[in-house]
């Protein structure tokens, strides 16, 4: 048996060929600019990593950031277990990797005195990620009804308070130790919090949240409805609004779910602080690997940019020139934050609103091409980051990627240690540790 049989091998040759063909039908010439000469400059650059198991229905992980740049290096790292939830856990933990991530980068920026952090990934990315957290929505509307706007403002400008005291703390470790181990807030303070602001306060039997955020995507609205509605003299907001109230997502408030959307909330405010924190430095984010087609999709060509890119300086330059590309328009965020949390985090807002500043760069002939984006102008910032090149890269992102990387062989070790411990500890602990990912599954 052949895994690829020839014809197949000559099908996706041919679908290939056809795509390059409809690229040179519509080649036009780029704005491909040669590099700038570079800029001595100090620099820190910041990559994250997870690892996870999941064991009896409870989730055993490790999340970390290094930092690696102009003085010594940086490390933060977080180990924790949860109960399993379906979809949630998995974007809590991501979530507080980037919390991680933003942390290290304002943190290692504002210790070595730096003229530029270089993070992994995009800037969109992080402005897009935390306002579609699903559950931080709905946990925002579960205590914005059960506590009241003015209380939820509250919470919010405490819990903020011992963040500042956080950093500080944070800050005293690293210039110490160079590591933390001790990075998250949220789940340290989410008993205090919850026991503070729940205490004297009835529980309800349940909160009934009624919100676009908590509804699905789509809403069919039919045609019958648009008229009867315009026969009242009503707007179709007006009949957004009443499809919305009928439609109202029931939340059960039974003590422990009251307890999870505080902890949601503050996860969420956590990782919106460090955003707002590391907005406040000039930052050059680099996307290994990217799919958009905001180039190729005006051109009518059905292939991302990177290869449409590549494609027309072949055709039209005879080679893999360095150079770059920058995006004359910035990059604009759809999603917002929420209403209750928007007036607290300035930085964060204006970003998304006012969009990101975004290019695409070849560092060397013949290597690949990156999407970079910056919360400056791309012009400013590139000649700093260049002066950090070395083989195609940045050289103190190479060397954060091989920091941060959380090796199976280290997970499983740690991993070992634990479930032994559980073990010996307590006898009965032992249900938690006996099945692995796979007999679940």
């Amino acid at each position: 048996m052949r895994l690829l049989p020839a014809n197949h091998v000559e099908r996706i040759t041919t679908m290939l060929k056809e795509q390059l063909k409809k690229v040179e039908e519509k080649l036009r010439d780029v704005k491909w600019r040669p590099l700038p000469k570079s800029e001595e400059s100090r620099v820190y650059a910041v990559d994250g990593s997870q690892g996870k198991a999941r064991l009896s229905g409870t989730i055993i992980y490790m999340v970390s950031s290094f930092a690696f740049g102009s003085g010594r290096p940086y490390r933060l790292f977080y180990t924790n277990a949860m109960l399993y939830n379906y979809g949630i856990s998995d974007q809590m933990i991501r979530l507080q990797m980037e919390t991680l991530e933003n942390k290290l980068g304002y943190l290692a920026g504002k210790l070595g005195d730096v003229d530029l952090v270089i993070m992994d990934g995009t800037l969109t990315g992080s402005l897009t990620r935390p306002p579609v957290y699903p559950e931080s929505v709905r946990g925002i509307r579960t205590l914005e009804m059960f506590l009241g706007k003015a209380e939820l403002r509250r919470l919010v400008r405490e819990f903020r308070k011992e963040l500042d005291s956080h950093y500080r703390n944070l800050e005293d470790e690293l210039m110490e130790r160079g590591f933390s181990e001790s990075p998250i807030l949220a789940d340290m303070l989410v008993d205090r919090f919850f026991e503070r602001f729940t205490r004297g306060k009835i529980m309800p039997e349940r909160i009934v949240i009624r919100s676009r955020e908590s509804l699905p995507e789509k809403i069919t609205i039919r045609l019958t409805d648009l008229e009867r509605a315009a026969n009242e003299g009503k707007t179709a907001e007006d009949l957004l609004r009443e499809i919305e109230e009928k439609k109202g997502i029931r939340v059960v408030a039974t003590r422990e779910e009251l307890r999870d959307a505080f902890h949601v909330v503050l996860a969420y405010v956590e990782y919106l602080d460090s955003l707002e924190r590391l907005l406040g430095l000039d930052l050059f984010y680099v996307a290994k690997s990217f799919y958009t087609r905001r180039l190729s999709s005006k051109a009518g060509v059905p292939i991302v940019d990177s290869a449409y890119l590549d494609a027309i300086l072949r055709k039209l330059r005879g080679s893999e020139e360095p150079g770059y590309l920058k995006l004359e328009e910035r990059i604009r965020v759809e999603h917002e934050i929420p209403d209750p949390l928007r007036d607290f985090f300035e930085r964060v807002r204006r970003c998304g609103e006012e969009g990101v500043h975004g290019a695409y760069v070849r560092f060397e002939r013949g290597d690949v091409i990156y999407m970079v984006q910056s919360n400056k102008e791309i012009t400013r910032v590139l000649p700093k980051a260049l002066h950090h090149r070395t083989g195609g890269y940045l050289r103190p992102l190479q060397r954060a990627h091989e920091g941060v990387k959380i090796s199976q062989r280290e997970f499983r070790t740690a991993l070992d240690v634990l479930m032994n411990h559980l073990r010996l500890k307590d006898p009965d602990l032992r249900v938690f540790v006996k099945y692995g990912r796979s007999p679940l599954e």
